[in-house]
């Protein structure tokens, strides 16, 4: 079997938020065999700068290999031979790119690969990764702030956990003191818990790294420390994500559980919060760490480490599968996400692999990852270009380009 194509596709969906409609881009790779296998990927950069990806797999989907440059590329290459033409694809970014955008097309690459090898043996992914360590995992959803009647929906849908995003400051209205902050933060911690009752997990993520006035990590260690009565699942992310230093104080000062890791690019990223004990839970997503052979290798030192792992699962279905299948092959994975919003390139395929049910994912058990793009599919979502998301504006996520609040400051972004 050989490669005779690799190449992108990218799909737009509108999805309604809180301030509106906006578009959103899913960036997939197809890989093709002359046998007629086809697998996909997906890259989660689409989401931010959906233009980038179409170049990046070109350049990765023509990887030189061999001893005479310009001999052969991955087109006409073996796609079972995995780990040779990662190394290949990382080896050609090592002088640009070891981290960051290039790892995240050349792990979209590699899910296809893995795709194509599940469907030509007719074997679910997880099972070539060892087979399932669970029968199923329990997940959680996540909501975009504090809407108490949303709240009450997700659990009585089944959800035994259900995290709160958005926390935080998200716009600059002003000076708030540390005794104002603590104090709001932790009557939505209050509110939050009367609505879930004392049988629902609660998990609350400030997203301080998108916050236009981010808090300090003193301020964060006093809004952990005062929300410790609610018994959270786990706070996300309270300190901007490569201050390891700040991570492990505040774990160090807290009996919650710390949880961070979705903006990681291959395992060196996660290696110092490791090597600290700066969190608590570990947070990969195979469509943004390099795919699905690095994700499981994060998994392994999580383990090596005695955390536990709640994968970052924000993509559409394919990037979500790939997240799923590594997951039931990890004896410390402990929760998933699952989405709740309608969509057809996530919720609406993700059914076909793994489906939810009271509170929890399981496993369909169709082979390779287990979505399939078909041409009707493609044809309806067409690309919308300039659709990716900027998070430097507030509220996030802005409603059309030109949106401007009358708030806010234009100057410090």
């Amino acid at each position: 079997m050989k490669i005779v194509n690799v190449e992108p596709i990218l799909l737009t969906t509108y999805t309604k938020w809180q301030w509106g409609t906006r578009p959103c881009t899913y960036g997939f790779v197809r890989v093709t065999t002359d046998n007629g296998l086809v697998g996909f990927g997906e890259t989660y950069v689409a989401w931010y700068a959906p233009e980038v990806i179409p170049p990046y797999v070109e350049h990765f989907g023509n990887v030189v290999v061999g001893e005479d440059l310009g001999d052969t590329y991955l087109v006409g290459e073996d796609p079972f031979q995995i780990n040779r033409l990662l190394r290949m694809m990382h080896v050609k970014a090592l002088r640009w790119s070891p981290l960051g955008v290039a790892v995240t097309v050349i792990g979209a690459i590699e899910m296809a690969l893995w795709d194509i090898l599940g469907k030509s043996l007719e074997v679910p992914v997880y099972q070539l990764l060892g087979g399932l360590a669970h029968n199923q995992i329990r997940c959680y959803t996540s909501l975009a702030g504090p809407d108490m009647e949303a709240i009450k929906k997700l659990k009585d849908e089944g959800y035994t956990a259900v995290k709160v995003a958005h926390t935080g400051q998200m716009t600059q209205e002003g000076h708030l003191s540390i005794a104002a902050l603590v104090n709001q933060e932790s009557t939505k911690a209050a509110n939050i818990r009367q609505a879930l009752g004392n049988d629902v997990d609660m998990i609350l993520d400030p997203a301080i790294q998108f916050n236009r006035a981010p808090w300090s990590a003193d301020m964060s260690l006093k809004v952990v420390q005062a929300l410790e009565p609610y018994n959270l699942l786990w706070m996300e992310q309270p300190a901007l994500p490569t201050n390891v230093d700040d991570y492990a104080r505040i774990r160090a000062l807290t009996s919650t559980p710390i949880a961070a890791g979705e903006m990681g690019t291959t395992l060196h990223d996660y290696k110092p919060f490791f090597e600290k004990r700066a969190i608590d839970i570990v947070q990969p997503d195979a469509s943004w760490c390099g795919g699905i052979s690095e994700c499981a290798k994060i998994h392994a030192a999580a383990a090596a480490h005695d955390m536990r792992v709640a994968p970052h699962s924000f993509s559409g279905a394919v990037g979500l599968a790939a997240n799923y299948h590594v997951a039931f092959s990890s004896r410390n994975c402990f929760m998933l996400k699952y989405p709740t919003q309608e969509n057809a390139l996530a919720r609406g395929l993700i059914g076909h692999a793994f489906k939810f049910k009271d509170g929890h994912v399981q496993p369909t058990g169709v082979p390779g990852l287990g979505i399939n793009l078909n041409q009707e599919l493609i044809n309806k979502f067409p690309f919308v270009p300039n659709s990716g998301i900027a998070h430097s504006r507030a509220p996030f996520p802005r409603p059309t380009p030109n949106w401007t609040p009358k708030y806010q400051d234009t100057v410090s972004w």
